[in-house]
């Protein structure tokens, strides 16, 4: 990563003007797909991956200032993945929440702090797993929004290291934009082919139908043979949220 900061609009230029900085050890910083949402009259911008796990107050003052970012984990405040160390009450429960200058709840993180026994399995956040087959599924990119139509949030994401590297495309819902995610279904699948970082498009969803893009291409499936005029190119695509192969990951 050559540099990570902020851009923001000029108007009367109508070009991007370089504002911020960051340093690249950073633990919190604007990451992932945004989207709005208030928490006890408080209106956050939440950064979403296949979970919304950093957020920072809806301001531009807070947005520019790091130190108000906040990241959902278990470690204790100001902890890092290098040297993790996982925070507990006086009963010994895991204490998980939003903290500043914390870094999140990641994959490689979970694993590392399963790995030394840190956390035990069944106090894993990231946990989701086929509805079907209950076989773990592992996130890779994905974006959070509300869906107005189920009344709950709604996960669309890549899978990594399924059935193809970068192609599978799943499907989940949890009561928060954090989580805990704990079922998906499958609702996109590719034959050697990779379609990666699905955004969803609340602004074409309505009712039933869920709209979402991705980025298709050959890149990353070892596929010789691209598809003419589509490939690397954003493919969209809608979901029917009232399809009955859904129902068993939309099920409490």
């Amino acid at each position: 990563i050559y540099e990570r900061g902020i851009a923001e609009f000029d108007d009367e230029h109508h070009e991007f003007v370089h504002r911020q900085r960051f340093d690249k050890d950073v633990p919190l910083y604007p990451d992932g797909h945004p989207l709005l949402h208030k928490v006890e009259g408080i209106e956050y911008v939440y950064f979403s991956d296949a979970a919304a796990v950093m957020r920072v107050r809806a301001t531009v003052e807070a947005f520019r200032d790091l130190s108000q970012y906040e990241g959902f984990s278990c470690l204790v405040s100001g902890g890092r993945e290098k040297s993790p160390q996982v925070e507990r009450d006086s009963a010994g429960k895991v204490v998980w929440g939003w903290k500043r200058d914390t870094t999140p709840i990641r994959w490689s993180l979970q694993e590392k702090l399963l790995k030394s026994g840190q956390l035990k399995p069944d106090e894993a956040w990231l946990k989701i797993a086929d509805a079907d087959a209950g076989k773990p599924v592992i996130a890779h990119a994905g974006s959070v929004t509300w869906n107005e139509h189920r009344r709950r949030w709604v996960s669309v994401f890549t899978q990594h290291f399924g059935s193809s590297l970068l192609g599978e495309i799943w499907y989940a819902e949890a009561d928060a934009p954090e989580g805990p995610w704990r079922k998906a279904t499958k609702i996109v699948t590719h034959d050697k082919y990779s379609f990666y970082n699905p955004k969803q498009h609340p602004y074409f969803s309505a009712g039933q139908f869920l709209f979402f893009e991705g980025t298709y291409t050959h890149s990353f499936s070892g596929n010789t043979d691209q598809t003419p005029r589509y490939d690397y190119n954003q493919i969209m695509y809608w979901l029917d949220l009232d399809d009955p192969r859904l129902s068993a990951t939309q099920t409490k």
